[in-house]
């Protein structure tokens, strides 16, 4: 594994890892939780992880694949990913430009843009 990979691979494992806590804790993310029912594949160059939202909670998994997802998020640049895991590239803008490939449902996407938003101020914070 090239280091690139394995870098990236550590964002998807905080970002899983962020999400399942976060949800548990903060009000925001619960209302939010509290009607979003999806599961959500990334396709990351070789890299696979999915997250599962429903019941007002988040759970993922790490190296693996899960059948029949809602969405499926692809990506073959790394160095992109790495971007918009971290929150450097936005998502629709890397959806724009061809960076970013989904398969499924459109509008789990968009929802999902506040999940990640929520992540984004919480890195934010501990960056400070």
């Amino acid at each position: 594994m090239s280091r690139e990979e394995f870098e990236l691979k550590v964002l998807l494992y905080i970002m899983i890892k962020s999400l399942e806590e976060i949800s548990k804790v903060d009000e925001e993310m619960q209302e939010i939780l509290e009607d979003f029912d999806a599961k959500i594949q990334w396709k990351l160059g070789d890299l696979r992880a999915y997250l599962v939202f429903g019941e007002g909670k988040v759970t993922g998994k790490l190296d693996e694949e899960i059948e029949n997802p809602d969405v499926t998020l692809i990506m073959h640049d790394l160095t992109k990913a790495k971007m918009l895991l971290s929150g450097e590239l936005d998502g629709t803008s890397a959806y724009m430009s061809g960076d970013l490939t989904i398969e499924g449902n459109l509008q789990i996407t968009m929802q999902m843009t506040e999940i990640t938003e929520l992540i984004y101020d919480y890195m934010e914070l501990i960056r400070e």
